[in-house]
C-alpha cells in the first residue's frame, strides 16, 4: 500500500485545475520572501522574548519553591521540637503519676497491715472479755451457791439456837 500525503493539511491549492508537485513548491517573488523573512524574524524575536519571560518565571517559581521548602523545613523542625517537648512532658507526667500510684499503693498496704494488727488486737480483746465474762458468770454462780449455803447455814444455826433456847428454858 502506497503512502499519500493528506492534501487538506497544506491548505487549498492556488490554481484551479492546475496540479502542483508537493515536493517542488511554485516560485515566489523576492519581495514575498523578504516579507516572510521579516515575519519569521519577528516571530522568532517574539518567541525569544516569551522564552526569556518564561525562564524568568521559572526562576522566580524555583526561588519561591526553595523559599517555601526552607519555610516548610523550619516549620517541620519547630513542630518536631514541639512534639519532642510534649513527649518529654508526657513522660515526666507519667513518671509522676506512677510515683503517686506507688505511694498510694504503699500507704494502702500500710493501712491494711495496721488494720490487720488492730483487728487482731480487737479479736484478742474480745476473747479476753469473753473469757472474763465466762469466769465472772462462774464466779457469780459460785457466789450465789455459797450465799445459798450461807443462808441455809444461818437458817439451820437459827433453828439450832432456838432449840438451845428451848432446851435452856426447860
Amino acid at each position: 500500500m502506497a503512502r499519500e500525503l493528506n492534501r487538506e493539511l497544506f491548505g487549498p491549492r492556488s490554481g484551479v485545475g492546475v496540479e502542483q508537485d508537493p515536493l517542488n513548491p511554485p516560485a515566489t517573488p523576492a519581495f514575498a520572501k523578504a516579507d516572510d523573512l521579516r515575519a519569521v524574524h519577528l516571530h522568532i524575536e517574539t518567541m525569544s522574548r516569551r522564552m526569556k519571560e518564561f525562564e524568568s518565571r521559572v526562576e522566580s517559581m524555583f526561588t519561591k519553591v526553595e523559599e517555601m521548602s526552607a519555610q516548610n523545613k523550619q516549620r517541620f523542625e519547630r513542630v518536631q521540637g514541639h512534639f519532642q517537648r510534649q513527649n518529654e512532658m508526657l513522660r515526666s507526667s507519667m513518671m509522676e503519676v506512677h510515683n503517686k500510684i506507688a505511694q498510694v499503693v504503699s500507704r494502702l498496704n500500710e493501712r491494711k497491715l495496721s488494720e490487720n494488727v488492730v483487728k487482731e488486737m480487737v479479736d484478742r480483746h474480745a476473747s479476753v472479755v469473753q473469757t472474763f465474762e465466762t469466769r465472772f458468770n462462774q464466779f457469780q454462780k459460785v457466789m450465789s451457791d455459797q450465799e445459798m449455803q450461807l443462808m441455809h447455814a444461818r437458817s439451820e444455826l437459827k433453828q439450832a439456837l432456838q432449840e438451845l433456847d428451848k432446851l435452856k428454858r426447860l
